[in-house]
C-alpha cells in the first residue's frame, strides 16, 4: 500500500456508527454515510483481510457501543462517481483516508453521497 497514492482497485471501508441512526433504510445503505463536512472517513484495506478490517473497527467503535456495520467501496468507483479518494493518514491509524468532493472541496454533495450509499456494498 503506497501511503501517499490510492490505487483505483483498492477497497475502502466505512464504519457506519449506531449513531447515525439513518445510515439505513429499509436495510439499504442511504446518503447520510456519506455526508460529512470534513470529508468521509474510511480505512483502507492495504494488506488486511475484511475480518481484520472489521475487527479494527469493532475495537475503535465498540468501546462506545456505537460500531453497528461497514460498507465497502473501491477507490475506482469513487473516481467514477465524481468524489476525490484523499490518503490523507494519520499517526494513529497508517489505513485512514478520506472521501472528498474535490481536491479542493472536502463536503461530499447530496447527489454524489447517494451515488456512493447506491455503489457500495454492506460488510
Amino acid at each position: 500500500m503506497d501511503l501517499n497514492k490510492i490505487e483505483d482497485c483498492e477497497m475502502l471501508y466505512r464504519a457506519v456508527r449506531k449513531s447515525v441512526p439513518d445510515a439505513f433504510i429499509d436495510g439499504k445503505p442511504t446518503a447520510a454515510l456519506f455526508i460529512d463536512n470534513s470529508g468521509v472517513s474510511v480505512d483502507r484495506a492495504g494488506d488486511r483481510c475484511e475480518d481484520e478490517i472489521v475487527k479494527s473497527f469493532v475495537e475503535r467503535f465498540g468501546k462506545r457501543d456505537d460500531y453497528g456495520s461497514c460498507v465497502k467501496i473501491t477507490a475506482g468507483e469513487c473516481r467514477e462517481i465524481g468524489t476525490y479518494p484523499n490518503p490523507v493518514g494519520n499517526k494513529k491509524n497508517k489505513y485512514h483516508a478520506e472521501i472528498h468532493e474535490s481536491a479542493e472541496i472536502k463536503k461530499i454533495s447530496f447527489l454524489k453521497a447517494l451515488q456512493l450509499a447506491n455503489q457500495c456494498k454492506v460488510v
